[in-house]
């Protein structure tokens, strides 16, 4: 009888260990699950977004220094470089995370105000709903494009378009078939999202 009550007693024992160790591990996954949702919540609040009237914090009141990109965009890489137009130097700042440009920023003449800002990555939402990659013939209607030209300089063989109802926003197609001449309509569908040209709003 005592050898029994010994085994029983020795197995509630360990039933007891058992459970406890359920426990602790469930509350473990518990709080790894709780740490991802934080850590998701975390990311999405680090979304960019463009819209007409701002790409995160920048918008139309904005100055173009490297200070004020560095505060708007704490979280990726802001360099200041220089570009080149017909020969005559002029500086840029660019925005990037790792070896992938973000977005490049212009300057207006003055140097003081933002000109143009070009989206190249699609961790810059468009609020639009097209991310770059996005075929032309999902944007438009065939044959519509009587709001697009060719592209020049940088752009050349390229096809500027103002986004829908947005003339701030101009997007930059292209292809294959691209040339000196507007491609024609069944070429044009084909052709993808490659970049977005955001201007502050008058």
């Amino acid at each position: 009888m005592k050898k029994l009550q010994g085994c029983i007693s020795n197995n509630f024992i360990l039933k007891a260990l058992t459970i406890s160790f359920v426990t602790l591990a469930l509350s473990a996954c518990d709080n790894e699950k709780s740490d991802s949702k934080k850590t998701s919540s975390n990311e999405l609040n680090k979304v960019i977004v463009m819209s007409a009237d701002s790409i995160g914090t920048i918008n139309a009141d904005s100055v173009f220094n490297m200070h004020d990109v560095t505060v708007a965009f704490p979280e990726y890489s802001v360099v200041e470089e220089l570009n080149y137009h017909l020969g005559s130097p002029y500086p840029i700042i660019r925005v990037s995370k790792g070896v992938k440009t973000l977005m490049t920023i212009n300057p207006d003449k003055s140097q003081k105000k933002i000109y143009s800002v070009i989206i190249e990555d699609n961790l810059i939402k468009n609020d639009l709903g097209h991310p770059l990659g996005t075929d032309y013939s999902k944007i438009y209607t065939y044959g519509q494009n009587e709001e697009c030209q060719l592209g020049t300089e940088d752009m050349a063989a390229k096809v500027v378009c103002y986004a829908p109802k947005t003339p701030n926003i101009l997007y930059v197609f292209n292809g294959k078939g691209g040339g000196n001449t507007m491609p024609k309509a069944d070429v044009l569908q084909g052709w993808s999202l490659e970049s977005i040209i955001w201007r502050p709003k008058l």
